[in-house]
């Protein structure tokens, strides 16, 4: 499998496995969403959960880690230091 491949493969399941994890981390966040709108006065916390906005903050902080995370491990892979 050429890399342009592999790397369109790795990108799908990053998002397929960041967006469902996205909603239930943004649910459980929701006294951190709830703090923030009254902390800011920036609409956070509806009637029916936290807002669109609160969901995509999530899963671009989830991707980024993942990102990160991948990043270093591939480093210490080509540096041939052993992974515990």
């Amino acid at each position: 499998m050429n890399r342009p491949v592999r790397f369109a493969l790795a990108t799908l399941v990053i998002l397929l496995i960041c967006a469902p994890l996205a909603v239930v981390l943004t649910i459980f966040l929701s006294p951190l969403w709830s703090w923030f709108e009254e902390s800011t006065g920036v609409e956070s916390i509806g009637h029916s959960g936290p807002a669109d906005w609160c969901f995509l903050v999530v899963f671009v902080l989830l991707i980024a880690a993942t990102l990160l995370g991948l990043s270093a491990w591939r480093r210490r892979a080509r540096s041939g230091r052993r992974i515990a």
